[in-house]
C-alpha cells in the first residue's frame, strides 16, 4: 500500500468527522500496488445509510484530506448500501479494496 501512516490517519479521521464513526473507508486501485508509482488515491466510503447531505459530506471529506496532506488527485466514491449499489466501480472497490 502506497500511503504513509499519516495519510491513512488523516483519511480515516476525515471520514469519521464527515460521515460518522460507523462509516468504513477502503483504498482500492493502483495505490495498493507497491511496485507502481504515482496514481490517484481511490477511496470507497461505506456509510451504511443514504442521507440528503451525502454530497456535502463528500466535499467536506475531500477538502479536509487535501488541507492536511496537500493537493492530490483523490477519487472518493460514497455508497450507503454497497450490496445493493450496482455501480461497477463500487463492485470493483469491494472486490479488490483494503480497509484502512
Amino acid at each position: 500500500m502506497r500511503l504513509r501512516d499519516y495519510e491513512i490517519t488523516v483519511i480515516k479521521d476525515a471520514v469519521n468527522n464527515c460521515f460518522g464513526s460507523r462509516a468504513k473507508v477502503s483504498l482500492f486501485g493502483s495505490r495498493l500496488n507497491d511496485s507502481k508509482k504515482g496514481g490517484d488515491i481511490d477511496l470507497l466510503v461505506e456509510t451504511g445509510v443514504i442521507t440528503p447531505d451525502i454530497y456535502r459530506n463528500k466535499i467536506r471529506t475531500l477538502t479536509e484530506i487535501q488541507m492536511k496532506i496537500g493537493e492530490q488527485k483523490i477519487d472518493l466514491i460514497v455508497t450507503g448500501n454497497p450490496e445493493e449499489d450496482t455501480r461497477s466501480v463500487v463492485k470493483e472497490a469491494i472486490r479488490t479494496g483494503q480497509e484502512l
